[in-house]
């Protein structure tokens, strides 16, 4: 298990560290395979904020809490964390992983809005590799509900193409099929 805590705006001594770490014991008794746990700690104006991922197996948990205490918004961020994991863990454990050459790469691209280059193309900001793994739709909407995104590419167990679903405006679930 890789854990990383970073701060911005706030200085993260041995004291928060051991608390996030003894906070985090309590969660991860439910995560198996865990990957990657990343913590950062930030101070905006008057609010202290933690925000907590855990890349564990097939699953990605985000939490986030913020408060005027640092350690109150730790607790909240690994609360919210271990409601998740509780309320989707029979469905998301429980199903078997499939194997790893099904799991194939999609590349992502995040444009700029307002900025044009002279012939007239959006500029590309950020560029990933997103793993498009094989699930259900169902399992795609909870996927993309632990994750906190708008959107998700997931690659459809029964047809086998590569789908996206999405957030819509309306508080729906939109599915866009290949």
């Amino acid at each position: 298990m890789n854990l990383r805590i970073t701060g911005t705006n706030v200085d993260v001594t041995d004291a928060i560290k051991d608390y996030i770490r003894k906070k985090l014991k309590k969660v991860t008794k439910y995560l198996r395979d865990i990957i990657e746990i990343h913590v950062t700690v930030k101070q905006e104006r008057y609010q202290q904020i933690c925000e907590i991922t855990i890349l564990a197996g097939h699953i990605t948990v985000r939490g986030e809490g913020d408060t005027a205490d640092l350690y109150a918004s730790v607790d909240l961020a690994v609360e919210r964390i271990e409601k998740q994991i509780r309320r989707y863990r029979g469905k998301l454990i429980s199903r078997r992983h499939r194997g790893a050459d099904s799991v194939q790469e999609a590349k992502m691209s995040v444009l700029e809005h307002s900025s044009v280059i002279l012939d007239g193309k959006p500029v590309v900001i950020v560029e990933d590799m997103v793993p498009v793994k094989p699930m259900s739709v169902e399992e795609a909407v909870m996927q993309m509900d632990l994750m906190n995104r708008d959107f998700l590419v997931f690659k459809n167990a029964e047809s086998d193409a590569v789908n996206v679903i999405y957030n819509r405006t309306d508080g729906n679930i939109g599915l866009i099929e290949t």
